[in-house]
C-alpha cells in the first residue's frame, strides 16, 4: 500500500537515500547508484510510493533547472578563454560523434528513429563530479590530458542540451506535429533562441539585483526566486527550461562575478537532499520489467556511446594536431554518464506524457536504459580515467 503522508515519505526516502547511497559509495560506485535502488525499492519493488505526471514534472524540472544553473556557472569569460580553440572543436566533435553513432547504432537494431535520436542526444552528455572526482583520486597532476578532461566535460552537458532540445522536438514531430518548415526547424530554432534570450533576460536582473541584497538567507531567497522564475517562464512559452537556467547562470557569473561566486555556493549547498530526492524519482519510474527487453538496446547503447566518445575524441585531437597521448587516451577519459543524463531521461515522460502510450513508453524506454547504463559508465567511467592519465604518466605515481 502506497504511503499517503509526503512529509513521512520525504524522510524515508532521505534516510535510505543517505544511507544506501553512502553503502554504494564505500563500494567505489557513485552513490547515484544507491539513491537510484532506493527509488526501485520504493516503487516499482514494494509499490510503497506513487507520484502522479505533475509532481514527477515539478521535482525533475526545479532539479535540473538548477544543475542547469551551476553548469552555465562554469561559462565564464576567463574558463572560455583558457579553453582555446582547441578544447570546443574537440567538445563538438566528440559530442557530434558520440550523438550520430548512438542514434544510428540504436536505429538500426530497433528501426525507431524516436529512441535513437532520444538516446544520441543524451548519450552526449558526461558526468562532470565523476570524471574531477577520479582525476582527484588518482592525483592526477594539472598536465595536458588533465586540463583537456576537466575543460571538455565542463562543456559537454551543455552541448548536450542543445542536442535534447533539438532531438525532442524532431521526435515530437515523428509522434504526431505537423510536419512542416516550421515544426522541423523554426520551432527548435525558437525553443533554443528564446531560452538563451529568456535566461540572459532574468541573469541580468538577478545580477542587478544581487548588488542589493547582504546575507546567506537573502542570497539563497534570491538565487532560487530566479531559477524558479526561469523554469517557470520557460514552460510558459515552451521553451528549454534546462538551456534557460544554463543561460541564466552564465550571464549571472559574467555579470557580477565576485558576488556570484558566493550565490553558487550558497545554490550547490543545498543541492545533496534535493539530488537524493531527485534520482530517487528516476528509481520510482524505472521499468524493471523492460531492462530484459531492453537489454540488447542497452549494451548496444554502450558500445555505441564507448565508439562516439573515443573516436569523436581520437578524431578532434587530431584535428587540431593535439599531441599523440591526448590523441590516443583522452576518450577514455570521457565515459562518466550521472545527473544530467538521467535527468535529461525522466524529461522526456514529461515531455512526451501528452502523446498517448506510445509517448509514454518512449518515457519508461529511456529511464529504464539510462538508468541502468549510469550503473554500468558509473563503474568503467572512473577506471578510464585513472588508466588514461596514468597512461599519459600525469599520475602521482608515475
Amino acid at each position: 500500500m502506497a504511503i499517503e503522508n509526503v512529509i513521512l515519505l520525504i524522510g524515508i526516502a532521505l534516510t535510505l537515500g543517505f544511507v544506501i547511497g553512502t553503502i554504494t559509495h564505500h563500494l567505489r560506485l557513485t552513490a547515484i547508484v544507491g539513491y537510484i535502488v532506493v527509488g526501485i525499492l520504493l516503487g516499482p519493488a514494494f509499490h510503497l510510493v506513487e507520484l502522479s505526471s505533475h509532481e514527477t514534472n515539478i521535482i525533475v524540472s526545479f532539479t535540473l533547472g538548477l544543475i542547469a544553473f551551476i553548469i552555465g556557472g562554469n561559462f565564464t569569460i576567463d574558463f572560455l578563454k583558457m579553453l582555446g580553440k582547441s578544447s570546443i572543436v574537440i567538445t563538438l566533435i566528440q559530442s557530434f560523434a558520440t550523438f550520430l553513432i548512438i542514434t544510428l547504432g540504436v536505429f538500426l537494431f530497433t528501426h525507431n528513429w524516436s529512441i535513437g535520436l532520444l538516446l544520441g542526444s543524451i548519450g552526449v552528455a558526461t558526468a562532470p563530479a565523476g570524471t574531477i572526482a577520479a582525476l582527484h583520486d588518482c592525483k592526477a597532476r594539472r598536465g595536458t590530458l588533465s586540463k583537456m578532461t576537466t575543460a571538455i566535460v565542463g562543456l559537454d552537458d551543455g552541448v548536450a542540451i542543445i542536442f535534447f532540445v533539438i532531438a525532442i522536438a524532431l521526435v515530437k514531430v515523428m509522434l504526431g506535429d505537423s510536419l512542416s518548415v516550421s515544426s522541423i526547424i523554426i520551432r527548435p530554432l525558437i525553443e533554443i533562441l528564446g531560452a538563451v534570450a529568456l535566461g540572459i533576460a532574468i541573469g541580468t536582473l538577478l545580477a542587478y539585483s544581487a548588488k542589493k541584497v547582504k546575507g546567506r538567507e537573502s542570497i539563497l531567497v534570491l538565487s532560487l526566486a530566479g531559477i524558479l522564475m526561469c523554469i517557470g517562464l520557460a514552460e510558459i512559452f515552451h521553451f528549454s527550461s534546462i538551456l534557460a537556467c544554463m543561460f541564466l547562470g552564465a550571464t549571472f557569473i559574467n555579470l557580477v562575478p565576485g558576488i556570484g561566486r558566493t550565490f553558487f555556493e550558497i545554490v550547490e549547498s543545498i543541492l545533496p537532499p534535493i539530488y537524493i530526492i531527485f534520482f530517487i524519482v528516476a528509481g520510482l519510474k524505472l521499468r524493471p520489467d523492460l531492462l530484459i527487453e531492453m537489454g540488447i538496446i542497452g549494451i548496444i547503447y554502450i558500445g555505441c556511446r564507448i565508439v562516439g566518445k573515443m573516436g569523436g575524441a581520437f578524431i578532434g585531437s587530431k584535428s587540431v594536431k593535439a599531441e599523440p597521448f591526448v590523441q590516443k587516451y583522452l576518450g577514455l577519459a570521457l565515459l562518466s554518464q550521472a545527473g544530467v543524463a538521467v535527468g535529461l531521461a525522466v524529461t522526456v515522460a514529461g515531455e512526451l506524457s501528452s502523446y498517448g502510450k506510445v509517448g509514454a513508453d518512449l518515457g519508461a524506454m529511456a529511464i529504464t536504459i539510462i538508468a541502468a547504463t549510469t550503473v554500468v559508465f558509473e563503474i568503467i567511467g572512473p577506471l578510464g580515467v585513472r588508466y588514461a592519465v596514468s597512461k599519459a604518466g600525469e599520475a602521482e605515481s608515475e
